[in-house]
């Protein structure tokens, strides 16, 4: 059995931006980026544009003009989906949702791809590991952030949890369990793409998998079509 490729559900093609916004897997149908009015809400109430140059007004301007030039713009790699621009809207618009769709088409077109170094080191982490461990790449940005009081608490976690009552943390070996669901996802064949540096066609990526792998309800779900 073939998964079909989720860059059919998640970046349909579209003439305009805006309509590959809208009809993206990752969009509700009540988004209102048609209903946006520029009041500059989402702006107001963005943490990233309090000390980056993000707008979330702005991009919203340009996907709605069919600037696609934004897809360049570091800016769109700033947003850290906070969601406070959805939640403050007057017109129910989410400049959060718009930014994850402009990220994944900046990236099938190979722009922004050192940006996921660090999820494919995760991911390489989890399917060796499993679930029941913080990944490498995490532990070095707690031990970065949090300092070393942090790595003091890591290793005398089991006597904190011993003198507070409580059992042993159950760690499990779900490393196979993680795997099965990477491949089946096509989580690998997406990593190949990314060390090659985005050559070749990434919309033509596709791996046979088992049935019980696949997720049946997506692989049947009918591809969205662009200005219907």
């Amino acid at each position: 059995m073939m998964l079909i490729h989720v860059n059919k559900y998640d970046t349909p093609e579209c003439e305009t931006l805006a309509e590959t916004a809208k009809k993206s897997i990752r969009t509700p149908d009540s988004l209102g980026l048609d209903r946006c009015i520029q009041c500059g809400a989402c702006t107001a109430s963005c943490p990233a544009a309090r000390f980056t140059d993000y707008s979330p007004r702005q991009l919203v301007k340009r996907v709605l003009e069919n600037d696609r030039s934004v897809l360049e713009d570091e800016s769109i790699w700033s947003c850290f989906y906070c969601y406070s621009c959805n939640l403050r809207c007057p017109r129910n618009n989410s400049p959060v949702t718009i930014v994850q769709v402009l990220r994944q088409m900046a990236i099938n077109e190979g722009i922004g791809l050192e940006r996921l170094a660090y999820f494919v080191e995760i991911g390489e982490y989890l399917a060796e590991n499993g679930a029941s461990k913080i990944p490498g790449p995490g532990v070095r940005n707690m031990e970065r952030d949090l300092g070393e009081s942090w790595i003091e608490f890591k290793r005398d976690l089991e006597s904190i949890r011993a003198e507070l009552g409580l059992k042993p943390r159950d760690i499990r070996d779900t490393g196979s369990e993680v795997r099965a669901i990477l491949e089946g996802t096509g989580f690998f064949e997406r990593e190949k793409w990314i060390r090659a540096g985005g050559r070749g066609n990434v919309s033509a990526l596709s791996h046979s998998a088992s049935p019980e792998t696949v997720n049946r309800e997506t692989a049947s779900h009918e591809t969205p079509q662009c200005g219907v």
